[in-house]
Parts: C-alpha cells; sequence; structure tokens
C-alpha cells in the first residue's frame, strides 16, 4: 500500500445540496463520490444543483478535486431476454452521468439488475456494450445483495471491458465470504468502506465486530494501491470517526 491512498467521500454528508457538500469537501477529501440515487430527480438536475465552479475546487494534496457518478438505484429495467430495453437503461443511465459532465466524473458505478446470474450477464452485456459505444467514462459494477459479482464469473466484467467495485459492507452483511476469498478484491479499481450492521447500515468503522475487523485487515492486504477508496458513510461525524481506521488498515507497515 501506498502511504497516502486516494480518499473519497459521498456527495452527501451534510444536510445541503451537492453545491454545498462539495464545497466543504473540498481540501478534505481527494474525490467525490455523487450519490445519483434517484433516476427522475437526478434527470432534473440543473447546473444550479451541481454549479460550475465545483470543477475549481481542490483536494487534500491542492491537485484539482475528482469526481465520480453513482448510477441510481431504481434504473427501469426490461427483461433478461428485451437486449433492445437493455441498451435504453443504458441511454437512461448516461444521461444521469451527462448531468455532471462539465465535472468531468472519472468514472461510474452501477448495481446489477435483479435475477439469476444467466439473466444479469444478458442484462449487462447488452448495457456494458451500449454504454462503451457511447461513453469513453469506465463503468464499475459494485457488488450487491442481489449479485455478488463472483456469480457473474472472475473474468465477466473484464472480459466486457468493464471494472469491479468492491462494497466491503455489502460483503460483510450479505456473507458473500466465497467473494472475499476470490482473486476480485484484489482486481478492484474502487472500495466502499462501512460497518454493516444488520445488513446495510453504512455504519462508521469504530461498529465493526472484531471478526469484520479480522476480514477487513485481510482485504486491506490484498487490494490495489491504486485503488480509490470511498467511506460511503452518510455522516461527516461517522465518516471522521472512521478515518484513523482506515488510515490504519491501509497504512504501509500492514
Amino acid at each position: 500500500m501506498t502511504d497516502r491512498f486516494r480518499l473519497a467521500a459521498p456527495s452527501f454528508v451534510l444536510p445541503g445540496d451537492v453545491g454545498a457538500n462539495g464545497r466543504f469537501l473540498a481540501g478534505r477529501v481527494d474525490e467525490v463520490a455523487l450519490c445519483f440515487f434517484e433516476t427522475e430527480a437526478c434527470l432534473a438536475y440543473t447546473r444550479a444543483d451541481i454549479p460550475p465552479e465545483l470543477a475549481g475546487l481542490p483536494g487534500r494534496d491542492g491537485t484539482p478535486l475528482r469526481w465520480h457518478v453513482h448510477l441510481p438505484l431504481d434504473l427501469p429495467w426490461p427483461s433478461s431476454r428485451d437486449a433492445a430495453g437493455c441498451r435504453e437503461t443504458a441511454r437512461l443511465a448516461l444521461r444521469v452521468l451527462h448531468r455532471a459532465g462539465h465535472l468531468a466524473p472519472r468514472c461510474a458505478v452501477l448495481h446489477a439488475p435483479a435475477g439469476s446470474p444467466d439473466q444479469q450477464r444478458r442484462m449487462l452485456t447488452a448495457f456494458i456494450e451500449f454504454w462503451r459505444r457511447h461513453s469513453s467514462v469506465p463503468l464499475l459494477l459494485e457488488n450487491t445483495e442481489h449479485c455478488d459479482v463472483l456469480s457473474l464469473g472472475e473474468n465477466f466484467l473484464f472480459a466486457q471491458g468493464a471494472a469491479f467495485c468492491l462494497d466491503v459492507g455489502h460483503a460483510m452483511g450479505y456473507a458473500q465470504h466465497t467473494l472475499i476469498r476470490s482473486s476480485l478484491p484484489a482486481r478492484a479499481s474502487m472500495i466502499h468502506w462501512s460497518a454493516p450492521g444488520a445488513g446495510d447500515a453504512h455504519a462508521a468503522l469504530t461498529a465493526w465486530t472484531p471478526a469484520q475487523r479480522q476480514t477487513a485487515e485481510a482485504l486491506a492486504a490484498v487490494l490495489s494501491p491504486s485503488a480509490t477508496h470511498v467511506l460511503e458513510l452518510f455522516s461527516w461525524q461517522r465518516l471522521q470517526a472512521s478515518l484513523p481506521l482506515l488510515e490504519e488498515l491501509l497504512a504501509p507497515a500492514r
């Protein structure tokens, strides 16, 4: 691990809009994850909601603050056999991404649709193919309750030209032990950190059980030094409480 990892935070750590949160996070983190969780609400965003001046804010090392987009959780996926419908879902996701185009988001994070692994593979193949034809922004798939990503095949994403976002809280909370032991964590280009609580609580890392702390240490030992680390906590207080623990996990001595 490097002695200075790339730290990201969500665009909602304080009550307020994207602009207020971006200005607050400037100088405190390296990157902001734009929480574009609801399709219709995000499509209604204007430059007033995402001010152009955010593009000039500094990160914590003085270089420009970076941005990425977490795509909506409510994207309307069609049936697995409707490839044209999956392409329309991708077109809609790209419209959401373009709402922040003036911030030059460096990647976008996607949740897989519901369904069996075979169905998910078919839908994601059509989605990713359309996305890559119409955008150079890298697409990352995150492990969730309904898709640990490993079930798609260890090389599925990479063969499609996409990448992997490891959500540690999801992996712990949904007992995705096989994923944790697989080759995918070492190949993840983004890591989401939180304590799962009863499942998906996004609690501070200080809420980890001893067993969860051991799992986090084992994961930290194999992660790529170039990965971006998102403290996916929707409270600045919880994020501040978690940062020393994350710094300890990622310290070079480990």
